[in-house]
């Protein structure tokens, strides 16, 4: 069901969605005890710096829409 969820916002904001990545653990990271495995999405966006491209982490977030939240987020600070 997540992508769905994903494409649709893809195909809606295609020029909004090109500079964010969101990168998913459903099952927790690896080798992490299953009580301990809790999901996790990791948004990123892709930034210019005075130094070249780099990656700006958006955060740990919870569920998939969170992560799509963080990116709105940082997208409506830019100024």
């Amino acid at each position: 069901m997540a992508a769905p969820y994903v494409a649709r916002f893809t195909r809606l904001h295609p020029k909004l969605w090109a500079p964010y990545g969101i990168t998913a653990y459903p099952y927790g990271f690896h080798d992490w005890p299953p009580e301990e495995a809790a999901p996790v999405w990791i948004p990123r966006a892709h930034i210019i710096t005075a130094r070249g491209a780099a990656f700006l982490d958006l955060g740990d977030c919870t569920t998939l829409e969170q992560a799509i939240e963080a990116c709105w987020t940082h997208f409506a600070s830019l100024r």
